[in-house]
Parts: C-alpha cells; sequence; structure tokens
C-alpha cells in the first residue's frame, strides 16, 4: 500500500474539516430546498396561446423557490402523449403537476393517479368533471364570458338581425361545450333576431377547418362567421381570403393571435385566454398546495376582447408576453 502524506497546504485540524462538512451540508441542504420541482404540462409547446402560460408560471416560480419542468406534446390533439408525460411527471416524483388537459374524459383516470400519489395538481383551462379538493384546483378561463363577448359583437354588428355560422365546436373539452352554449345561449335571449344557419364540429387541423368554411361559403355564406378554436379562426380567414371575402363577411374568433388582420380588418375580432395570467396564478395555487395551506379551489380568469381599438392596451399586451426566458 502506497503510505498517503498529508496535504502540505492544509494547516486545519478537525475543527477546521467539521465546519468544511457543516458548511457542504449546508449548502446541499440549501440547494435541495431550491429543487421544488412543478411539472407544468401544457396542451402543446411553441404557440401563442400555450406559450404565454409558459411565461406566466416562469415569472411566479423564481420567488417561490420553485423549478419548472415545461413539456407537452408536438401536437394538441395527440391526447396519448399528454398522458405519458403526466405519467413520466408522476414517476419522477414530482412536488406538483399544472396541465391544460386536452380532452377531459382519458386525463380523469391519469389525473387521479396523480392525486392518489400524493402529488397537488392545478387543472388549467377546462373542468374534466373531478371534484376540487385540498390537491385538486382549478384556474380556468371563463367561457361563459366569452361566449358573451362573442354574441354581443356579432349582435352590435348585425344590428340584432340576420344569419351566422359557429365553427369549431368541440364537445370533448367542457370548456369548449360551455363556450358554444353561452354564445348561443345570449343570442337567444339578447338577439333573437340573429338564427344560427350553419354549425361544424371541430377538425384536428388548419387545413381541414379551412375546407369545412370553403364548403360552407360555396354553399351561401352567412351575414357573419363565429369560430370557437384557434384553427378554426385561421382556417375560416383563409376560406374568406379565398373567396375575396375577407374584410367584407365578419369574422370573430377565439384563442388566437392574428394581430395584423385585426389591425387591417380582414378580421373584426378575437376573444383570448388570458393564459400569462392563468399560468401565474396556477403556480401560485401550487405553492400553498404545496405548503399545505388553504386554497381557492377554483379560480375564473376573465377573457380578453382584442379589436382593432383595444389591440395595444395593457391587458392584451400582457396575453402576448412570450418572454418566459426573462426575470
Amino acid at each position: 500500500m502506497i503510505p498517503q502524506r498529508p496535504n502540505p497546504k492544509f494547516r486545519g485540524g478537525p475543527a477546521a474539516l467539521a465546519g468544511i462538512a457543516l458548511a457542504v451540508i449546508s449548502c446541499l441542504a440549501g440547494c435541495r430546498a431550491r429543487e421544488t420541482l412543478v411539472a407544468v404540462i401544457p396542451r402543446t409547446c411553441g404557440t401563442w396561446l400555450w406559450e404565454a402560460e409558459h411565461t406566466g408560471v416562469a415569472r411566479e416560480a423564481p420567488s417561490r423557490r420553485i423549478n419548472v419542468y415545461w413539456n407537452g406534446p408536438m401536437r394538441e390533439d395527440d391526447v396519448q402523449a399528454q398522458i405519458e408525460i403526466l405519467s413520466n411527471a408522476v414517476q419522477r416524483n414530482v412536488a406538483a403537476v399544472i396541465i391544460a388537459p386536452i380532452q377531459d374524459l382519458p386525463l380523469r383516470t391519469p389525473l387521479q393517479h396523480a392525486i392518489h400519489a400524493g402529488i397537488p395538481v392545478v387543472v388549467v383551462a377546462t373542468d374534466v368533471g373531478l371534484p376540487e379538493d385540498r390537491k385538486l384546483a382549478y384556474v380556468l378561463n371563463d367561457e361563459h364570458a366569452g361566449g358573451q363577448l362573442a354574441a354581443r359583437r356579432i349582435g352590435r354588428m348585425l344590428h340584432g338581425a340576420g344569419t351566422i355560422a359557429i365553427l369549431g365546436i368541440d364537445k370533448r373539452l367542457e370548456s369548449m361545450a360551455e363556450r358554444a352554449r353561452s354564445l348561443e345561449s345570449t343570442l337567444a335571449d339578447e338577439f333573437p333576431g340573429i338564427h344560427v344557419m350553419f354549425r361544424s364540429l371541430a377538425v384536428p387541423t388548419v387545413s381541414q377547418e379551412q375546407q369545412v368554411a370553403e364548403q360552407m361559403l360555396a354553399n351561401g355564406h352567412p351575414d357573419a362567421i363565429v369560430t370557437l378554436s384557434g384553427q378554426s379562426t385561421r382556417g375560416a380567414l383563409f376560406a374568406l381570403i379565398e373567396f375575396n371575402l375577407n374584410g367584407k363577411l365578419p369574422l370573430v374568433g377565439f384563442d388566437q393571435n392574428l394581430l395584423a388582420p385585426i389591425r387591417t380588418g380582414e378580421l373584426d375580432s378575437v376573444i383570448i385566454q388570458n393564459t400569462y395570467r392563468m399560468g401565474r396564478v396556477a403556480m401560485q395555487t401550487v405553492f400553498e398546495q404545496i405548503a399545505g395551506n388553504p386554497i381557492q379551489s377554483k379560480i375564473m380568469v376573465e377573457p380578453e376582447l382584442v379589436t382593432r381599438e383595444t389591440i395595444d392596451s395593457p391587458g392584451v399586451r400582457e396575453t402576448l408576453d412570450l418572454s418566459w426566458w426573462l426575470p
């Protein structure tokens, strides 16, 4: 055995060694205290709607010593991928989960597994039908208010009389179903002279939504169009361009960042979810859940109506903040 020589540069004794060990332990303990990991799972990554949520959670997390694990499916219709991401987060034993489900029903069982594993969950943007409690909270867009905004915008443009088409109806999400119900009930109550002449269910892609809109326009167009999703809004706008009706046939959409067409008048308006604020509120709620403090189990966030007049307002600018990497 090769004898170990003492380090000539080290002059301390046992007390110094103990001090070093204590400092290392304190450092490690401090690092562990700062490494509370929360998984945030959007419906998809890289889109304006969900990157704004990314900004919201990223701005709120550092002050609460929370690290964000952000991961979502590549496509907004890939339910299985979202379930796998959630399952992997549970296996990693994250401190909590914030998730915006692609569909309600398929996510219920995986979410129940997470809750039964003791992981607090905040569901964003849709009510999946599970009862809220101290381990499950909701941060939701006020879809009833969104439907009212769209109905009243259409009612004023048509002066209370005319026909409309409603595209992008999605019954797989309670939030989207409530959006459609609120739109039609508000029209019926406040604008009985406006009638729905065409309805279509949501399809996965913008090109498919465009085909639906073009088929509708080819058979006689309504006086205005309401589109209930981001894909249907883009699809309908492209169809109007193909038929040379952009800027002539009013289009009110949801969940899109089509700012240039709003400025030019090709798109009348868009009702947008404030996912930035929803992300911040969800992270605040998760922090209280982890700490074992009382929480507000269901929080509603008001949507924003974006028109040519409101496009540069502070409320709209907040929803367009995608710089999640900035403090």
